[in-house]
């Protein structure tokens, strides 16, 4: 098996997700694979870094453009009108 097939599975075992192998078996690989080990470690770290931002949510200039954007595009739940609609 190669490093693509071990990193796949652990992926998904970093998400919750179920990984498709024995964990034992990914445990095994990583304590002798350090270019697993590395790329697990820096998986880990950009994970941490996308649920912090996560954690403050989008900036409110962010928040204004989406809104602005919004309202350009008409209510919401409205359904189209005109020729175009069909291609929507």
């Amino acid at each position: 098996m190669r490093c693509a097939q071990f990193r796949t599975a652990l992926s998904a075992r970093l998400d919750g997700e179920p990984s498709g192998l024995p964990g034992t078996r990914l445990d095994k690989h990583l304590a002798r694979c350090t270019g697993c080990r590395e790329w697990l470690d820096r998986a880990e770290r950009l994970r941490g870094r996308v649920q912090a931002a996560a954690a403050d949510g989008p900036s409110a200039e962010w928040s204004a453009r989406l809104l602005t954007r919004l309202r350009a595009d008409g209510p919401v739940g409205e359904a189209p009108e005109g020729p175009q609609a069909a291609e929507r």
